[in-house]
């Protein structure tokens, strides 16, 4: 059972993860009036919970190949005394499906003991959830023999004449069959054709009918399953061209260039476990970039629909406003308008060169400054309905106009500016900056900020729901790192005392040892990174959504650099294993 403590540690944290949806229940009925908002926070943290148990399955599978391809002199020479290859399958995908089971079980308990917290926050825990921890436990019976079945059924074929062998892994190869070839080769071209026709018609369709958004995201979807689909198979053969490029600058040192070749030289097990860590890191990247994204696009709405700190409406008295301590106090009118004869929308006479803050706002097209007489200013989407952009003339009620600039994320107030010489009538309204209580009695006022910030933070905490999920992602893939270096420190005992026979130290042997679990991670980084990217500008490109993809180098960097500290340090405690092996013993040894 002790060789199965990785899987188990992997499983434990993925179930307890799946099982926490068990909360649901809690908080559901201690905060009903908040159920809309849950609606969509369980629907986000089933689907990420969704992806961990796909990467928990991903590093298991790959963990219980790599245990019983070091059991496989033990598995030869059951075979010799007579045991079949379906005999011997059974066994293993028995050990694999108990292993899974006791840690759906620890699982579990877990977060039933986490649940029953909920009381400190002042909310009303209910009983023992029966019915949803037994669908948990059967659903990991279910992935627990998916994640062995492949394992189990490869290491049954072996010869009784690998029990000869001093070797117990066969895993240099890195060679894949014309099938193989052949299937990767389809995934990536299927991955490839996708991603281009949704590209095209995100692109070329500004008038989407209806349920073309739904396609496009189904694409997007297919595409993403089709190019990691690939990654997986060509994985093998992939590796070593990778960890060639990737490891040029550690080849100018010793303890870097055995680190390379020591990954490199088990591609099929550094492939599965790259993977994984590409998968978690790839969704982490996609997931910061399209919030950085819709970010900026949120900022560029939410400054249209807040565009100050006060909005005051009623007929004003500007004077008054301003005497009372009021700032930025501008006053403007509305009237409703027709362009190009076919739409009809709301437009006022504010004018965005006065407001306080412009940074919010980001032009499409033309220019604010351009703004005048018989011109007017339209938002990004507006336009792109009416065929229009800056420069273009059309027909305001009956009057030709030209349109000065167009602008992401909508315009203050309604949905086009005008002029004030084109719009008729006294102020009904004005903007204002300072606090609520400074207003005048007798005036109608509203206060934007408070709005402002409480969608701010409900974006805020989404994304930090997201991010915090993917995390959690991460962390299985990095268990599965260290559960692979102290399986892969295990198996390479002899090689470790001769590297210590001719001279390398303690010290130098534990820095071999988490290079390569670092390494592991900056591969997956790479890739992730390589996929990542590209898919969030498809995801945005398939919602829709007029803004410019934007890419957070700060943050893409930092979660770079921590996955490498992280895989790093996973490899710690098989460095220090690595590092008490007695040079002597080591040699004598017979793996």
């Amino acid at each position: 059972m002790r060789r199965f403590l990785p899987v188990l540690s992997i499983m434990i944290a993925a179930f307890f993860a799946y099982s926490t949806v068990l909360a649901k229940d809690i908080t559901e009925r201690s905060l009903a009036v908040r159920a809309a908002r849950l609606v969509e926070v369980f629907a986000l943290l089933g689907a990420f919970v969704t992806v961990a148990m796909i990467v928990a399955a991903l590093v298991s599978t790959s963990t219980f190949r790599i245990v019983f391809a070091q059991r496989m002199r033990e598995l030869a020479l059951l075979r010799a005394v007579g045991a079949s290859r379906a005999r011997l399958a059974r066994g293993l995908i028995a050990e694999g499906v108990l292993t899974g089971l006791l840690a759906s079980v620890a699982g579990v308990a877990l977060a039933v003991g986490a649940g029953q917290l909920v009381p400190l926050a002042g909310l009303v825990a209910p009983g023992f959830p029966l019915t949803p921890a037994l669908i948990v436990v059967f659903g990991s019976f279910v992935l627990t023999t998916l994640a062995v079945l492949a394992p189990a059924w490869s290491a049954a074929k072996v010869s009784p004449l690998e029990a000869l062998r001093t070797s117990a892994v066969q895993d240099a190869q890195s060679r894949i069959g014309a099938p193989r070839w052949v299937l990767g080769i389809l995934m990536a071209s299927g991955a490839g054709v996708l991603l281009a026709l949704v590209a095209i018609d995100g692109l070329a369709t500004k008038q989407r009918p209806s349920g073309m958004t739904e396609d496009l995201l189904l694409r997007t979807t297919i595409s993403g399953a089709l190019a990691f689909g690939a990654l997986i198979t060509l994985g093998p053969a992939l590796i070593s061209p990778l960890l060639r490029l990737i490891g040029i600058p550690l080849r100018h040192s010793t303890i870097g260039s055995l680190a390379v070749s020591g990954v490199g030289g088990a591609p099929r097990r550094a492939a599965s476990v790259t993977a994984v860590v590409a998968l978690g890191v790839s969704l982490i990247i996609a997931t910061l970039t399209g919030a950085n994204t819709l970010q900026g696009l949120g900022k560029a709405e939410m400054a249209s629909a807040y565009p100050a700190d006060l909005e005051i409406t009623g007929p004003v008295d500007v004077q008054a406003l301003r005497a009372a301590g009021l700032t930025n106090v501008l006053p403007y009118r509305r009237t409703e308008i027709t362009v190009d004869g076919r739409l009809t929308m709301r437009g006022t006479d504010l004018d965005m060169t006065k407001l306080r803050d412009l940074t919010d706002f980001r032009v499409d097209s033309g220019a604010l400054g351009d703004m005048g007489p018989r011109k007017v200013i339209l938002s990004t989407a507006t336009a792109s309905r009416l065929g229009l952009t800056a420069g273009s003339r059309t027909d305001v009620n009956g009057v030709q106009m030209t349109v000065a600039a167009t602008l992401f994320g909508g315009v203050p107030l309604g949905s086009a500016l005008l002029h004030s010489s084109d719009v008729e009538g006294e102020p009904v309204g004005a903007l204002a900056n300072g606090a609520k209580e400074l207003v005048p009695a007798g005036f109608e006022v509203e206060s934007l900020t408070d709005h402002r910030l409480a969608q701010e933070n409900w974006f805020t905490s989404l994304v930090a729901i997201a991010v915090g999920l993917l995390f959690l992602t991460m962390l299985i893939a990095v268990v599965g790192v260290g559960s692979t270096t102290a399986l892969s420190v295990l198996e390479r005992t002899r090689e470790s005392g001769l590297l210590r026979a001719i001279g390398l130290t303690r010290n130098e042997l534990g820095r071999l040892v988490t290079t390569e679990a670092g390494l592991y991670g900056i591969v997956g980084a790479v890739v992730g990174l390589a996929i990542g990217i590209p898919y969030a500008w498809l995801a945005i490109i398939s919602l829709g959504i007029e803004w410019p993809l934007q890419v957070p180098v700060v943050p893409v960097g930092a979660v770079v650099l921590v996955l490498a500290a992280l895989t790093a340090g996973a490899g710690l405690l098989p460095a220090r294993r690595a590092a008490r092996v007695s040079p002597v013993a080591a040699l004598h040894s017979i793996q």
